[in-house]
Formats: structure tokens, sequence, C-alpha cells
């Protein structure tokens, strides 16, 4: 792969951040355009520098990384956020996907992954540990995913839905699920008026609140690293 990505590092520690920058310009691939020791400065740093991807700490001072991955997603839809996290709770995990993270890496796994875990998340799709479905599987009532509208939705409807908010794009869909791509955006466009969604972070959303974040993962056949 070969891309000229901007990049803003956000950490509360200036080593780790040190760390991570020389990781990621050895590769000559990315450059680190901005850093930042807080959610608050993140948002402030990504909105003045505009970079194509953000590395996000969870873990800081004042507004957390998923807070800030937030704002910044709603903000700034074009902009891709990779979470690094020491913690492997599902909670966390979830919360980030949540928010509109586009992958999970542990800090720990780092120095073996994170290149490959840019490059994906760099390219459009998600990544995430191999072992995340089973931490992140868990039921939701009826009600819940009534209140979601994915109640109401086929289960061909479904697969595409999973697969568009994972970041596939029409042309990859069309290929797994095997129906043209024009077919696969008429479906897309059915699926977000039905849901009242507009973005890919907006599915997700809707994905994971109605509990199918496990049943999206499996979809779009994620073997990431673990943690």
């Amino acid at each position: 792969m070969s891309y000229s990505c901007r990049v803003v590092l956000v950490d509360d520690h200036a080593v780790v951040r040190a760390g991570i920058k020389l990781l990621i310009e050895l590769t000559e691939r990315y450059k680190v355009v901005g850093e930042a020791s807080s959610g608050e400065a993140a948002i402030e740093r990504v909105a003045a520098l505009e970079p194509d991807l953000v590395v996000m700490d969870i873990r800081m001072p004042g507004m957390d990384g998923i807070a800030a991955t937030r704002r910044i997603v709603q903000r700034h839809p074009a902009v891709r956020v990779l979470v690094l996290t020491a913690y492997g709770e599902p909670e966390y995990l979830e919360a980030a996907i949540e928010a509109g993270a586009m992958g999970c890496l542990s800090k720990r796994r780092a120095r073996s992954d994170l290149i490959g875990a840019l490059d994906t998340v760099a390219a459009g799709r998600m990544t995430f540990p191999s072992h995340v479905v089973k931490l992140l599987s868990r039921a939701r009532s009826a009600s819940q995913l009534q209140s979601h509208g994915l109640a109401s939705v086929s289960g061909r409807e479904r697969q595409i839905l999973f697969l568009t908010a994972a970041g596939y794009t029409a042309e990859e869909v069309s290929s797994k699920v095997h129906l043209s791509p024009k077919t696969i955006a008429n479906y897309r466009t059915s699926l977000k008026a039905k849901l009242r969604l507009h973005t890919r972070a907006d599915l997700m959303r809707a994905v994971v609140e109605s509990g199918h974040l496990a049943d999206m993962l499996k979809a779009a056949g994620f073997d990431g690293p673990d943690l």
C-alpha cells in the first residue's frame, strides 16, 4: 500500500507520543503533523490541521479519548480515528466504536501491529482484535432492537447494513453478497431513509446501540491482531 496521510497523535504521556511518532514516521507513508495531550486539545488540533487520521488514547485527564473521538467524527466525518488502549474490557471497545472509531489496538501491540492497523483504517476499513466478537457478544431486549428500527430490517438489508457500517464500499459489498453495485446503492439509500440515518458513523451507532455489534463484526469477517 502507498499512502500519504497526515496524522495527529493524542496521548497524555509525551514519551508514549514520541515512541508512536517514531513508529509511524519510519514507514514514510504517514506524517505526524500535530500532537495533543488531552481530548480538548485533540479537538482543537484536528480543527486546525485537518488530518487524515487520528491516533487516540482512551484514558486522559479531562475529556477522555472516547468523548473526543465522538466530537471529532461528528465535526469532521472524513477524519478516521484509531484508538489505542491499555484496556481490553468490552465497555471501552464498544464505547470507542459507538463514538465512531474505525479501529482499536492495544498499546502493547503497537510496535508490531500499529502500521498494519493504520494501513487498514487509511483504506477506509475497520480493524479490531480477533477476540472482540466474543467480548462484545451480548443480548439486548426486543424493545431496544425495535427502538432503533432494526427489528423491521430484512436479513439482506441487515447484511448490507453491517458491511456498510464496517466501511466496505458498494463495489466490495456487491462482491460479497453477489448483487450489482447499483442494487447495493439502492439498498443503502433505502436503509438510511428507513432508519433515518445519514453517515457511516450513524449506522455504526445504530448497530452498537441495538446490540448487533458482534453480529456485524462476524459478518464483516474481522480477524485482526489480539489485544
